[in-house]
Parts: C-alpha cells; sequence; structure tokens
C-alpha cells in the first residue's frame, strides 16, 4: 500500500459545482516521519474523516481501499482539471486570433 498523502479534499460524486461544494468530505493523512529513538514505539499513520481522526489499522482493508479509491479519484479530478483548464487556455487564444483576423475584414451585415 502507497504512503497516505498529506491532505485530500473528496466529492462523492460528479454533480453541478453547488451540489458538489455541499457533499465535500474533508480527509487528511498523517504520517510521522521523524527518527524514533531504540525502545520507542513509531506513531500510527492517521487519517481525518469528517472531523474525527482515525488510526488506518482500525479501519480494516475495506476502509484502507475506500482511501486508496478516493486518492486515485482526486488525483483523477486533478489531471481532468489541468486538462480542462489547457483546453480554456487553447480556445480563449483562438478567440482572440480570430477577433484579431476580422478586425481587417469589413463585416456583412
Amino acid at each position: 500500500m502507497s504512503k497516505p498523502r498529506t491532505s485530500s479534499s473528496v466529492k462523492s460524486r460528479a454533480v453541478s459545482k453547488s451540489e458538489a461544494n455541499q457533499s465535500d468530505k474533508n480527509v487528511t493523512a498523517n504520517e510521522s516521519e521523524s527518527a524514533v529513538a531504540v525502545g520507542e514505539q513509531a506513531a500510527q499513520p492517521t487519517v481525518t474523516i469528517d472531523g474525527k481522526e482515525y488510526t488506518l489499522e482500525s479501519l480494516g482493508q475495506q476502509g484502507r481501499e475506500q482511501i486508496q479509491n478516493l486518492r486515485v479519484t482526486d488525483q483523477e479530478l486533478q489531471r481532468l482539471q489541468d486538462q480542462l483548464a489547457i483546453t480554456q487556455t487553447a480556445r480563449n487564444t483562438y478567440a482572440r486570433i480570430l477577433a484579431e483576423v476580422t478586425q481587417s475584414i469589413t463585416p456583412v451585415k
């Protein structure tokens, strides 16, 4: 299993922006990466779900799988948002160039 990320915002399904904002769930995972002295026990990784903190171990296999599913989904949402931003930038550029081209042309109407 991969290492928990520091934080993640979760949307339960693809919906309108306002509806999605209402259904947001906050999930954060924390891990202690500091050195542990001999005889000390390392802090267990934790996850915060709806303001309550749990150890990853306490969630069981199904809970850890769902956290992984949320992470993968968040990554895909970010990829799609990045792609949308790129596409919107390209469209704006094409529209600007078209406006420049039409400046020297007399409209029909």
